[in-house]
């Protein structure tokens, strides 16, 4: 949830616009190490107005035109070739009208070390303050209020497993349901090291220019772990009746939280990106 500056290195080629909708703690960051060599890329560029302008919008405050011409008026200031930030997935259809030729990659990670990861970074960082107020309207803490099981996650000021989970479960089923499949590639977190020439071809660009030994970005530094904070089983009940479709459709091998860190075929701390 840190913002990274743009890269200002000129890209090699005139390309297809693209963004990035991976939800936080996905891979983002990772995603904008391999591009930032060669091209014109950002990492929640503007973020904080960003925010600011889903939440009045919202509120109605705001109207679908008036975002819009923001949304142009920004692509004209900022003149990107990938705009990557987790935000985009809550502005997806101003995006698809007023970009109507972009493409789009959707970052998804398995819910349980996405669990890890968030709530190792709600705990161990700062979080700017423009993040917060957004937070509560995301997490939505009075609807998934705590339960018996995630006190101590309370007790951290942390949100409840169940606001956590929907939305994970949310950020999937509106990516994959309202993104035109002939413009979207999918890409699990756990496999994007594996995936560059993919991404490359969909994005019709050498796969020679991604920085590819730059490595992840922006790791925990939380050296914690869920499962001192949650009851496994409950945790499992939780992402199993809640994220069904979600699972069947990326996960289907993965019932637990074991399942998922086999995924990685590392130690649980490398995992904590």
């Amino acid at each position: 949830m840190d913002e990274i500056l743009t890269s200002d290195r000129g890209s090699l080629q005139r390309i297809t616009k693209a963004f990035c909708v991976g939800q936080a703690k996905s891979g983002t960051a990772s995603l904008y190490a391999l591009l930032s060599h060669s091209y014109r890329v950002a990492h929640e560029p503007e973020r904080a107005k960003t925010l600011k302008m889903i939440l009045r919008h919202s509120e109605g405050e705001v109207d679908a035109q008036s975002f819009k011409a923001y949304l142009r008026q920004r692509d004209q200031r900022l003149n990107l070739e990938y705009d990557i930030a987790w935000a985009n997935q809550f502005i997806i259809d101003h995006l698809l009208t007023v970009f109507p030729e972009a493409r789009y990659i959707v970052l998804i990670r398995d819910p349980y070390t996405w669990l890890q990861s968030t709530v190792g970074h709600l705990i161990s960082r700062q979080i700017p303050p423009d993040v917060p107020p957004f937070l509560n309207w995301w997490f939505k803490p009075k609807k998934y209020s705590h339960t018996s099981h995630d006190r101590l996650l309370e007790a951290q000021g942390v949100y409840s497993i169940t606001a956590l989970v929907n939305a994970w479960n949310h950020h999937v089923q509106t990516c994959t349901q309202l993104l035109p499949p002939e413009r979207c590639l999918v890409l699990k977190t756990h496999e994007l090291n594996s995936s560059h020439q993919q991404l490359a071809d969909f994005l019709q660009i050498p796969w020679r220019t991604l920085e590819r030994e730059r490595g992840h970005l922006n790791k925990s530094k939380w050296n914690g772990r869920l499962d001192s904070l949650v009851n496994t089983n409950y945790l499992s009940e939780v992402v199993n009746s809640m994220c069904a479709d979600s699972m069947t459709r990326y996960f289907p091998d993965v019932s637990n939280a074991e399942d998922a860190y086999k995924l990685w075929g590392q130690n649980c701390v490398e995992q904590q990106r």
